[in-house]
């Protein structure tokens, strides 16, 4: 489409487009007013479908293609105006894949990410990746675009979404179409619409207001805050002693750095034994070409956690000093003027300050390049093996420091505050015909956790409501095991209510994530089951996808029954004894339980708890537990008590 026409599509509508097949799909645009437009889609092969629409008042027109069988390739055109051909447009699976940032992973930071590149070759699997846009209102276009699933747009997709498609399309055969709505570190009232959160929320009115007021003052918010964060890094967190690699030559094109061991970048050091916060010096050996000299060249490193000093050839190219707000999320780019810029071989050195929680290089391998200004796109990749030495350890700094982390100003994090994604980036999507959705979300809601149950409830039903589909499907991952707080095991508890609802099912991870890493990188197992829901559930196929989960207790004197459902084949992931089992009796106070499998039962006593009440599983932030069924799933996380410990 040309910038002088005037029909124009929803955003969800380019190249390369899944439509849901077997259902009715709503296709929408814009014209002038009072404009007849009219939509065909054809294929070699297959049956035409034409419709015809006229704009309304406000120029908008909207066709519902019939409930039409999984098929395609097919050309759509509108012609109103203008005409707008879409090609390589398919009927599939479309889901909706949302929450904060174990669903934004990326397949590129996850594990066997190489190997998993390498073999993305789907061109049945299409991603959509919503723009991260909060809003004050609602908002009726995003940008994007549907891109095939190749070596080539794999590193970019949600790991989570990308391996429960691959599930699908491997299974099902047809076209999977995965639209990707995602924030990391954000709650879940900002998924939810305004109404929706009236009674769910309860300071609501007074959290728009605060907003507001803050939007009216953001200047001086900003630097206010500023002062704020880095008064409180210096008091809570390790500080940078000193630049001792580079009094060490570890800049230096001629040091001699063959006995380092090599890591190949991107990662999180934490991820390969190195389980300490600090400073750590990588370095890359590389051939600057003859073309280059003399011309300004730039290093993208993709985003580093936390803060870098980088070098090239010996001298300083950029760095991000401590106290850059949101330091882990800032793409480098650093800019080497052209006098400096001399051909032959050189040395890429970057020097890495983590001071919490995961230290190293967090974007995907496409980030990490050289490019020169003369030749605009003609690269130098740099990701691969790099050798690294480290400086400096700092033990890892505990999640508790936190608790007196310094909030920001509700406008200067706008994508936390009420409805602010909904607007920005649910609203767009609506009502685009889904299969389902899946939702992988809850780490920042951890210590509010008593509000999770009926705020994940109005979550779903709003945005059935909203698409008018009837209960589309719904599946919810439930959090990880983390060594984070006593609110993680509550808030799985608020995640499994989800099961009572229509169409709406919960998948335990309490098994494959990282006690110190909150982004388990195990995301293929993730989305191997959802997509176990999905075959069950939506698709009625003959296939597991629950683990034993507590169907009753039974007391017998000084021993107790659990009855378990989804247990056939009941036994231990690692073949030792059952773990994870806790008894209380009248005191409330538990003790770690002796267990044995009985069938689908696992009878439980404790010498210290001789008329037991109470029962608890794997609930804990970080839970040792090792119940699996015959399918190898996972037992679920439960507790027949209420008390508050």
């Amino acid at each position: 489409m040309t910038p002088s026409a005037k029909t124009r599509l929803a955003s969800l509508f380019t190249d390369h487009l899944v439509l849901q097949a077997e259902k009715p799909c709503p296709i929408w645009g814009w014209d002038e007013p009072g404009r007849a437009v009219t939509l065909r889609l054809s294929g070699a092969g297959q049956r035409e479908r034409k419709l015809s629409a006229e704009t309304n008042a406000e120029g908008q027109f909207r066709f519902v293609l019939p409930a039409t069988p999984p098929s395609g390739p097919y050309t759509l055109t509108v012609e109103g105006s203008s005409t707008i051909e879409l090609a390589d447009v398919w009927l599939g699976e479309v889901w909706l894949a949302s929450g904060q940032s174990n669903m934004e992973w990326k397949v590129a930071a996850s594990k066997d990410a190489a190997l998993e590149v390498e073999n993305a070759r789907f061109p049945q699997i299409r991603h959509f990746k919503v723009e991260p846009r909060p809003s004050q209102s609602a908002e009726q276009t995003t940008l994007g675009s549907w891109h095939v699933c190749s070596p080539t747009t794999a590193p970019e997709l949600s790991a989570v979404a990308y391996f429960f498609a691959r599930e699908l399309v491997q299974k099902r055969g047809v076209a999977v179409g995965i639209i990707d709505a995602t924030w990391g570190g954000t709650c879940i009232e900002a998924w939810i619409s305004l109404p929706a959160l009236e009674g769910v929320l309860p300071d609501l009115a007074a959290q728009r207001a605060r907003l507001r007021s803050e939007l009216e003052n953001l200047p001086r918010l900003q630097a206010e805050y500023a002062d704020k964060l880095t008064a409180w890094q210096r008091a809570s967190l390790p500080g940078d002693t000193g630049n001792q690699g580079l009094e060490r030559g570890w800049a230096r094109p001629e040091h001699d750095d063959a006995a380092w061991p090599t890591l190949e970048l991107p990662t999180l050091w934490q991820r390969h034994g190195l389980v300490f916060n600090g400073v750590v010096w990588f370095r890359k050996h590389v051939e600057l070409p003859a073309r280059f000299a003399g011309h300004d060249l730039t290093i993208n490193l993709g985003a580093v956690d936390d803060f870098d000093d980088t070098y090239l050839g010996g001298a300083l190219a950029g760095r991000t000093p401590p106290g850059t707000p949101d330091a882990h999320r800032v793409r480098r780019r650093y800019v080497v003027p052209a006098e400096r810029v001399k051909a032959g071989p050189t040395v890429l050195a970057v020097r890495v300050f983590d001071h919490f929680g995961g230290g190293g290089f967090v974007s995907v391998p496409s980030e990490m390049y050289l490019e020169s200004s003369a030749y605009p796109g003609e690269r130098i990749p740099l990701a691969g093996p790099w050798r690294y030495a480290v400086e400096r350890e700092i033990p890892l700094v505990p999640m508790s420091v936190f608790n007196g982390y310094p909030a920001p100003p509700a406008a200067l994090a706008q994508q936390n505050t009420p409805a602010a994604l909904f607007h920005g980036m649910i609203s767009p999507l609506v009502p685009f015909a889904l299969r389902g959705a899946i939702w992988y979300q809850g780490e920042s809601n951890a210590e509010r956790h008593a509000l999770y149950r009926a705020q994940q409830i109005a979550l779903l039903r709003d945005w059935r409501t909203r698409w008018g589909q009837g209960h589309f499907a719904f599946y919810v991952v439930q959090l990880a095991n983390f060594r984070a707080s006593p609110g993680w095991p509550r808030l799985r508890e608020a995640q499994a209510t989800v099961r009572a609802e229509p169409e709406a099912d919960f998948v335990v991870t309490i098994d494959i994530g990282d006690s110190n890493d909150i982004h388990p990188t195990n995301k293929q197992e993730v989305g191997r089951r959802l997509s176990l829901l999905a075959r069950a559930r939506t698709y009625g196929e003959d296939v597991v996808c629950h683990g034993p989960h507590l169907r009753a207790i039974t007391i017998e004197e000084r021993r107790v029954r659990v009855h378990l459902d989804s247990a056939e084949g009941l036994r231990t992931s690692d073949g030792k004894p059952v773990r994870g089992f806790l008894l209380a009796g009248a005191s409330g106070k538990f003790v770690p339980a002796r267990a044995e499998i009985d069938g689908s039962d696992v009878v439980l006593s404790a010498s210290d708890v001789p008329e037991p009440q109470a029962v608890r599983y794997a609930f804990s932030d970080d839970p040792d537990a090792n119940l699996v069924n015959g399918a190898g799933l996972p037992g679920e996380p439960f507790r027949t008590d209420a008390y508050v410990s």
